[in-house]
């Protein structure tokens, strides 16, 4: 039904009579949603500044810019810098827990899951472009902020369930030897598939070769494989 306009002109009843809609209300499950992805957005841009300057060396500033927020938003979210950086922290050892998570040990033959374990951690290492140097300076700094993580060492227990998990049923196949301590052997691991990463420069310029070469890093991921799994093989013979 239509009403005449002040001009003379018709318009629908509806539009004449009714009062406006009302605005949508927000979705609270999209503001979740996007704080979640601001959150996220400033840890990658925090991990790569610790990672480059260390932390004393770090600037909340180059992080509001780089995160493209203010310097409220860090507060915010993290409350000051050493609670950004113990976050960036957990973040990073977080990525590789998770890909450790993706190892079916369970289907795996022994040596091929330890196999896959050191492969997965060999990989990780020489090509995350924080880890490593977030370790590194970390342990300049005595490991003060991890000492405060009650997170890193949750995260920590179920690649070491795992690990021994690969440790027992190879031992009860009689393809790995006894008294192996997985903690230990997975320090070793990490040291393996560490030092060519943490002193890639020094051992470039001793060597005179790019530790970082991919021809390199192939052969140095076979004889890493071949250590380990060497040095766990069962050869008594049954």
């Amino acid at each position: 039904m239509m009403r005449a306009t002040k001009s003379g002109a018709e318009a629908p009843e509806d539009e004449a009579g009714a009062s406006p809609a009302p605005a949508p209300a927000k979705r609270r499950g999209a503001g979740k949603r996007n704080a979640a992805v601001t959150r996220q957005r400033i840890l990658e841009v925090a991990m790569a500044e610790f990672a480059e300057h260390g932390f004393s060396g770090s600037r909340i500033e180059r992080i509001c810019a780089g995160a493209d927020i203010n310097v409220g938003m860090i507060y915010h979210y993290f409350g000051n810098k050493d609670d950004l950086y113990l976050a960036a922290l957990e973040a990073s050892y977080k990525v590789i827990r998770d890909r450790e998570q993706t190892l079916d040990v369970d289907a795996a033959e022994p040596m091929l899951a330890l196999k896959a374990l050191v492969e997965l951690t060999f990989d990780f290492l020489s090509t995350d472009p924080h880890f490593v140097r977030l370790i590194m300076n970390e342990n300049l700094m005595m490991g003060r902020t991890a000492r405060r993580s009650s997170t890193i060492p949750h995260m920590t227990r179920p690649l070491l369930d795992s690990l021994r998990t690969i440790l027992t049923r190879g031992q009860k196949e009689k393809v790995f030897r006894r008294n192996i301590d997985a903690e230990n052997l997975y320090v070793s691991i990490l040291g393996l598939c560490f030092i060519h990463v943490s002193n890639r420069y020094t051992l470039s310029s001793m060597f005179q070769h790019d530790f970082s070469e991919a021809d390199w890093l192939a052969k140095r991921k076979l004889t890493v494989v071949d250590v380990v799994t060497s040095y766990i093989a069962d050869r008594s013979g049954g």
